[in-house]
């Protein structure tokens, strides 16, 4: 499981946790100004919807709306798995999946000046907004004994409840399985990030369009975020089989791992492994490999479903330490991790999955013939 998915599970135990306390201490004793008419149980679960839907549209709006201020473009919108997303010439809808509590925008640079801060920022604002209007509600109701409408003050706790379990997650300042606009905000404080963040922006686009993406910049000072982004350049230069620059990226990165988050250095040394042994001799990639892949990393890279952590472990198991078994166990996680892969690097991760194999195969010419006899 990857880091960012415990992370997220963490915050959804949290929620629930918190939504439960909440509940029972705050919203059940003012449920009792609940139409009688209607019943509790009923209006709850009414508000609780009108709550989710309103907070839900109107986070991914204003995430439209600042991408927009901020010079972006939207290429996808999924507001509760109702996604209208553009092929590059016309806008289409459909019904797809998303990370997160409420929906997900996909953006690209669109103006020459872009502000990304206004994506994260304006969702913060357009929270507090709706935290006064709620408190300011529930006050005057229940300063007012008299009043009709006393079913107001328990549905505005209700509407604070949802709102702040949502604005929860979405501004922790961590990396979960969703971009938060809390992630962004702590993303953003420093300038080469931001810089990062466009490039990433490009880069995607340019893949979603079927574009050739031209040689990914560099970045010297490493950061959790521009990782990334050096990443998919050593990438590149390996899907082009410039190795040297590619090995240099990567010993940069391994230098400044202390920023990079365990999982990701992990992913990293097999990179280093798997680079090695193309562009040296077996014995010289094994010392490789000894000096730089302890026990801990090495139970990781046999149990990663990361489509380039298999194609190297792959030459690891096949030529370092001829095991045709572990050969084998690699290849049958191959589909679920195409699965969990970006549609992007599927196809260069498959061409280079084929010739991690036909270097093992070329070295075990009978594991060939046996894989073909089953």
């Amino acid at each position: 499981m990857k880091k960012e998915e415990i992370r997220s599970l963490i915050v959804y135990a949290l929620l629930i946790v918190a939504a439960l306390i909440v509940g029972l201490t705050v919203v059940r004793p003012a449920m009792a100004s609940a139409p009688s008419s209607m019943g509790q149980i009923l209006f709850l679960i009414i508000v609780v919807i009108i709550a989710y839907l309103f907070n839900a549209i109107g986070l991914e709006i204003l995430h439209v709306i600042g991408a927009k201020l901020g010079g972006y473009k939207v290429t996808s919108l999924n507001i509760l798995w109702l996604c209208f997303h553009n092929d590059g010439k016309n806008w289409k809808v459909g019904f797809k999946d998303f990370n997160g509590v409420c929906g997900e925008i996909r953006i690209a640079p669109h103006k020459e000046k872009l502000n990304p801060n206004l994506l994260s920022w304006l969702p913060l604002f357009g929270f507090a907004a709706e935290l006064a209007g709620c408190v300011v509600i529930n006050t005057l109701v229940k300063g007012n004994p008299e009043t009709t409408v006393g079913w107001l003050s328990p549905a505005a706790l209700i509407f604070l409840l949802i709102s702040s379990l949502i604005a929860f997650y979405n501004f922790v300042p961590l990396k979960l399985e969703s971009l938060t606009d809390g992630y962004r905000i702590r993303l953003f404080t420093k300038p080469v990030n931001i810089e990062a963040y466009n490039q990433m922006l490009v880069i995607q686009e340019k893949q979603r369009l079927g574009e050739k993406v031209e040689k990914i910049p560099v970045f010297s000072e490493i950061t959790e975020y521009t990782a990334e982004i050096n990443t998919a350049a050593m990438n590149e230069r390996v899907e082009k089989e410039q190795y040297e620059e590619a090995i240099g990226i990567l010993n940069h990165l391994l230098e400044n791992k202390k920023v990079i988050n365990g999982n990701d250095v992990n992913r990293l040394i097999a990179q280093r492994v798997y680079l090695a042994i193309l562009t040296s001799s077996l014995e010289e990639a094994k010392k490789v490999y000894d000096e730089i892949c302890p026990i801990e990393a090495r139970r990781f890279i046999v149990n990663d479903n990361n489509l380039s952590t298999i194609r190297a472990y792959i030459l690891i198991a096949g030529l370092l330490e001829g095991s045709e078994s572990e050969v084998a166990f690699a290849k049958t996680k191959i589909e679920k991790a195409k699965k969990r892969a970006s549609a992007s690097v599927i196809k260069t991760e498959e061409k280079l999955l084929d010739k991690s194999l036909d270097i093992v195969y070329k070295a075990h010419p009978k594991w060939k013939k046996e894989d073909a006899a089953n």
